[in-house]
């Protein structure tokens, strides 16, 4: 395994490029935070990449060694050779994980991230400390439960600034992973069910209020799968399918207010 690390400061905090190539692969993540503070990883959606959390890290690394991976095929991971399914995903996440040596970590996931560490977590339940699911993919929602809410779901606007960590991964994005990702989604969405049943640990599930990508009635469903540990549900006003970039005060806010209880 070969290590190569460079350091940029965002919002006073240090950032560090971290890139590990093994087994003929490059992986790419960025870690900030003290290093003997508890760890936290972040795991982005479909089209994604570390940047996506640029409004989050500095207020995580205040308190938990913060770490956010990118993806293979998106960001400046590789892309794997293999057609992709949630379990090769939370197998590389698995990798990773045993890579940078962190045994037991706190873990959040966004859309297909939330979807691959429920994955995850399901079968390494004890490597997982508190698990956090931001609008997570592959819950069922019909096509006329969409589109009604589609017609009175309500439209904010971004400010472009906010927009720039999403439009800088995602011009990044391997397209033939992208591809891969999509159909994943939606293919192994009946295991979501099984996983969020499977589930042992303290969870928190976040949902933004004006979400077009997977509407906030799919919340209440994630919440009844989950049996065997309660779990917190938190609706993020006025908040997107991204509801940690535009709504990033709020987001880090609820986040750490379940991390540090």
């Amino acid at each position: 395994m070969v290590e190569l690390a460079t350091k940029a400061s965002t919002t006073l905090v240090e950032i560090e490029d971290v890139y590990i190539q093994a087994h003929g692969m490059r992986m790419h993540y960025q870690v900030a935070g003290p290093l003997d503070a508890p760890p936290l990883v972040l795991l982005h959606g479909i089209g994604g990449s570390a940047t996506w959390w640029d409004k989050n890290i500095p207020a995580f690394a205040a308190h938990f060694r913060t770490y956010a991976l990118d993806l293979p095929g998106f960001g400046q991971s590789w892309r794997l050779r293999e057609r992709y399914t949630i379990k090769l995903l939370a197998d590389y996440l698995h990798q990773w994980l045993n890579l940078v040596g962190l045994e037991r970590t706190h873990l959040l996931g966004h859309s297909l991230g939330g979807q691959i560490v429920m994955e995850f977590a399901a079968h390494n339940p004890e490597r997982i400390d508190k698990l956090i699911l931001a609008s997570p993919s592959g819950v069922w929602v019909t096509m006329a439960e969409r589109m009604a809410w589609f017609k009175k779901a309500p439209r904010i606007k971004i400010p472009p600034e906010q927009m720039l960590g999403v439009a800088m991964g995602t011009l990044r994005t391997d397209l033939l992973a992208l591809s891969w990702s999509m159909t994943t989604m939606t293919r192994d969405a009946a295991q979501v069910p099984l996983n969020l049943k499977a589930l042992q640990m303290p969870i928190l599930v976040l949902w933004g209020t004006a979400d077009m990508v997977l509407p906030p009635l799919a919340a209440p469903r994630v919440i009844e799968m989950i049996t065997q540990h309660p779990a917190k549900l938190v609706y993020i006003e006025n908040a997107s399918h991204d509801l940690m970039v535009d709504q990033f005060e709020a987001f880090n806010r609820a986040t750490l207010a379940f991390l540090l209880e």
